[in-house]
């Protein structure tokens, strides 16, 4: 094992991090290369003669650019926030300034310690790289029974883990928490990893306040009898909440601190909260009770190396714009009039699923948050999908043999009237 892994193991020693890290987790570092050199040079060199960064550069400083590129984006924008690469972790001001920006919509976190977030392609790419460090083969992964379709690539393909899945609702509509904990108790195994993402995809159902701290306490339950326990939190829908009853935060806001035995993983970014889906920018934060600022600079060390050895740096582009737009002062206006018009369709769903309650066709499960809703249909799901692209120039997504999910965040409030009434229509018709 290389010395610099070595080390780094060495300062996360007798912490819950350490004791969960996959094999690659153990063995992945920060090379003091090219990356870590071409950053020292930046600092003392850059103005003189920096050799070390292999971009081209018109003078000491400045990169070289096309103009038929430069003239596609706002003077707004400097050369140096276009061109350059940017550093393994992101743009640093973007780091802070999405960690006040955690903290501000989630108070909870005022007080506490967490690490910096560091930069990912996209939030697939921050959970696949979270999971490189603490999955190995055969590893046991508890989460609802119904998730986001690309959780089997990364999960099931790609690291080879165990899914052990729970159903996501109670007999009252609520989420199940009982079920979580009979998943939770069912694995032997010393090390627990579970993944929560709220809102859910595809069902759009967050936890209300109750049922949040029901799972915090299950989760630090398991911490205290001596399981070390992993839990990754997809915040892809983060802030699209439609309800009072919702607790409004991030399950990490209550996870970073719960327990020495508890390692939390928030996973969020810019793809829905800033409405900037193709700019693909993304973070991964961690926090536990008890680690020191030095143990999540070793834990934040080992994540650049998983970033170096897939994506070397992040979009420097992208991180700036979304930087500007964080500052910007109509930036929070115009973010509430986006979050009104997705409440609005939602409000306008629930009031046209109510005019078909009595259908035995179709069954809404519980949402209140997000982007999607999900149905249970009497009729086969595929068939049913068919036939509405087939006669009614409607599209929905098969989850499964009987579950169909719905993105009226893409639909026109205007439109789902229609949109309802074809989903019934075509359902009463197979």
């Amino acid at each position: 094992m290389n010395e610099l892994a070595i080390a780094l193991n060495k300062t996360l020693s007798s912490t819950v991090v350490l004791d969960c890290l996959s094999d690659y987790g153990k063995r992945i570092y920060v090379p003091k290369g090219i990356i870590v050199q071409g950053a020292e040079a930046k600092k003392k060199a850059d103005k003189r003669f920096n050799a070390t960064v292999g971009i081209a550069t018109s003078e000491p400083g400045q990169a070289m650019y096309l103009d038929s590129t430069r003239k596609s984006f706002s003077d707004s924008l400097d050369i140096s926030e276009i061109y350059p690469y940017a550093p393994m972790g992101g743009v640093a001001a973007l780091r802070d300034a999405w960690k006040s920006e955690m903290i501000k919509k989630n108070p909870d976190l005022a007080s506490k310690r967490f690490s910096n977030p560091i930069v990912t392609s996209g939030l697939t790419t921050a959970i696949t790289l979270a999971s490189s460090l603490f999955l190995n083969p055969g590893d046991a992964l508890v989460m609802p029974e119904m998730y986001w379709e690309n959780y089997n690539l990364i999960f099931t393909e790609r690291f080879e883990a165990k899914l052990v899945t729970f159903p996501n609702f109670n007999d009252k509509g609520g989420f199940n928490t009982k079920a979580m904990k009979k998943a939770l108790d069912s694995i032997k195994e010393q090390k627990i990893t579970i993944l929560l993402n709220f809102p859910n995809n595809p069902t759009g159902y967050s936890p209300t306040r109750a049922e949040a701290n029901a799972i915090v306490r299950i989760l630090t339950d398991k911490a205290e009898e001596g399981h070390k326990v992993i839990v990754i939190t997809d915040d892809a829908y983060f802030g699209l909440f439609y309800e009072n009853s919702i607790f409004k935060q991030s399950l990490f806001a209550k996870l970073c601190d719960a327990h020495q035995n508890l390692l939390a993983i928030k996973t969020d970014g810019a793809t829905k909260e800033e409405l900037a889906w193709g700019f693909r920018t993304a973070f991964i934060t961690y926090g536990s009770k008890g680690l020191t600022e030095v143990q999540l600079g070793a834990l934040e060390q080992k994540t650049l190396g998983l970033v170096r050895s897939s994506l070397s740096s992040c979009s420097t582009p992208s991180q700036n714009i979304i930087l500007k737009a964080m500052s910007d002062k109509h930036h929070d206006k115009e973010k509430k009039a986006a979050l009104m018009i997705l409440k609005d369709r939602y409000l306008t769903l629930k009031a046209e699923l109510l005019k078909h309650s009595d259908s035995s066709d179709l069954s809404p499960l519980p949402f209140n948050s997000g982007y999607f809703m999900s149905f249970w249909t009497r009729c086969n799901a595929e068939d049913l999908r068919q036939k509405l692209l087939d006669e009614l120039a409607t599209g929905v997504i098969c989850l499964d043999e009987h579950h169909i999910r719905l993105a009226y965040s893409s639909v026109r409030q205007e439109d789902l009237g229609v949109l309802i009434d074809n989903l019934y229509k075509a359902a009463s018709l197979l």
